[in-house]
């Protein structure tokens, strides 16, 4: 829990992150174990009781005609939506300190470099593949999207709208190895795509590609760079000409000032107070908000929340106390839900049901704040860890082992990797510079019975086991499992991954 809270504390989202985007990749919730161990599968009754709580709780938050609790509801559905507008102004914005995430609107933004342990800007990032992030405002025009051909090798594009729904991918997964030239506009285009151009229309003007391209290791930098470079984005009305893609005449001017705008961070938005619904209302305008949401929509309007509205200006006492308790009460169900994404099974948390969330507005907050920009499970599943066999925090002063039966192994038509995060939720420093460890770790030993067994543990566990070791600090630590391209079995919760085995 306290590895959970801190990683709230220094969670700077830089983009979908995550993912998972990035950590991102996000959000948790299902396993069991394998082979000969047992096959037990535990779900308390407790958790049980929460998800069932919360979910009546958001039944009634919606059916209530409450000023209050149409405050908390209103507070939870724009969470996300204040969450990607923050990261996307934050992150395109001149006048913030420049980093591999950030650059100008309508532009692809690449990390170039393999991450270490010294890499703190981002939480939880993976070192299986390279970012390449395009933060878009399709509000006066399309952009040009050009994907090089990109073959035998892992990749993908991701596409999230403003409320954090993804709403298409590119890639591998897709057989799409050819590359292609893309024309990308919001809802509220009307044109002609140009011949050549596949065309991809947006749910809302702000929008997100996240893009995601498989490292082997630090000796593959030079080759995903190279793919990094031609993979552009250029306004409609400046494709084609004798000029770079950083030339943007007709882009939104919400990032003209000297002003710094305000950051990212999930801590910065119940700190706003109640001038957080105006912020909701304006983002609301920018970007429609989902059919589906209707309903909740006219109740938000009846307290002053909505396009074009500042709900902070009301003079209804009973309206303004619900609109500075709803922040608080709807901080408290959000972080409720954090704790009870899922089943916890055997330690790992497992989320089958993120990326696209429908109605289900406290998932969709609860992931964003957790790790905003979560893929697609068909995309790729990241089960986390605290904890051990014993139900204990995992630290360094104990030794952990892993094993997979023979075949047992993650069920993926990519590949899968697990990587250690320190307590504060970065890559932990190590004398062999290994954060991660899977199919691809070179000089990775199976057992003679076709076994894996994987070693977690602050001291190297000796020569012979080296190769199959994933170094611990001495402190906390957490896991990843990263499953990308996941088959059936790990889709539809069959798939069963072994606990960390505490070694006495």
């Amino acid at each position: 829990m306290n590895q959970i809270n801190s990683y709230f504390s220094t969670l700077i989202v830089i983009a979908i992150l995550v993912a998972v985007l990035v950590s991102i990749e996000s959000s948790v919730l299902a396993t069991t174990q394998t082979g000969a161990m047992s096959s037990t599968t535990t779900t308390t009754n407790d958790s049980q009781s929460q998800i069932e709580q919360l979910n009546k709780t958001m039944a009634e938050l919606e059916s209530s005609n409450n000023p209050q609790d149409i405050a908390t509801l209103a507070y939870i559905w724009g969470y996300p939506l204040v969450s990607e507008v923050r990261l996307v102004d934050y992150s395109t914005s001149p006048n913030v300190p420049a980093a591999p995430s950030r650059g100008p609107l309508n532009t692809i933004n690449n990390f170039q470099s393999y991450p270490t342990s010294n890499f703190t800007d981002i939480v939880r990032i993976n070192v299986d593949t390279l970012y390449s992030f395009g933060y878009l405002d399709l509000e006066k025009e399309p952009v040009v999207l050009q994907v090089p051909p990109i073959s035998g090798r892992y990749y993908t594009l991701q596409f999230i709208d403003a409320y954090t729904n993804n709403f298409l991918y590119i890639g591998s997964r897709l057989n799409d190895t050819t590359g292609g030239t893309y024309l990308v506009f919001g809802p509220n285009w009307k044109g002609d795509v140009p011949p050549g151009m596949k065309e991809i229309k947006s749910p809302t003007n702000t929008a997100i590609i996240a893009g995601r391209i498989f490292i082997n290791g630090p000796a593959d930098v030079p080759n995903v760079n190279a793919i990094q470079d031609k993979l552009t984005l250029t306004p409609l009305s400046v494709f084609g000409r004798n000029t770079t893609s950083t030339t943007q005449p007709l882009t939104a001017e919400t990032n003209a000032s000297k002003q710094v705008p305000i950051g990212p961070q999930p801590t910065l938005i119940p700190t706003t107070g109640i001038k957080i619904f105006d912020e909701i209302s304006k983002d609301m305008a920018d970007n429609q908000p989902p059919v589906a949401d209707s309903e909740v929509l006219v109740k938000f309007d009846s307290i002053g929340i909505g396009p074009g509205l500042t709900p902070s200006d009301t003079k209804n006492d009973t309206i303004r106390a619900g609109l500075e308790n709803g922040i608080a009460e709807g901080e408290k169900i959000i972080d409720e839900k954090i704790q009870n994404l899922g089943m916890k099974v055997n330690g790992w948390l497992v989320n089958l049901d993120v990326g696209n969330y429908g109605t289900d507005y406290l998932l969709r907050a609860a992931v964003a704040k957790f790790g905003i920009g979560a893929n697609s499970p068909v995309e790729a599943v990241y089960p986390s860890t605290f904890t051990d066999n014993q139900g204990e925090n995992l630290t360094g002063t104990h030794n952990y082992l892993i094993h997979f039966d023979k075949g047992q192994t993650p069920a993926v038509n990519a590949f899968w990797s697990i990587t250690l995060y320190n307590d504060k939720s970065y890559l932990a420093e190590n004398p062999i510079n290994r954060y991660s460890i899977g199919q691809h770790t070179e000089g990775l030993k199976y057992n003679p019975d076709g076994s894996l067994d994987i070693y977690i543990q602050h001291a190297s566990p000796g020569t012979e086991k080296e190769s199959n070791w994933l170094p611990s600090p001495s402190e906390e630590f957490s896991l990843v499992l990263r499953e990308y391209n996941p088959q059936d079995a790990i889709l539809k919760g069959e798939y069963q991954i072994p606990p960390v085995q505490l070694i006495l």
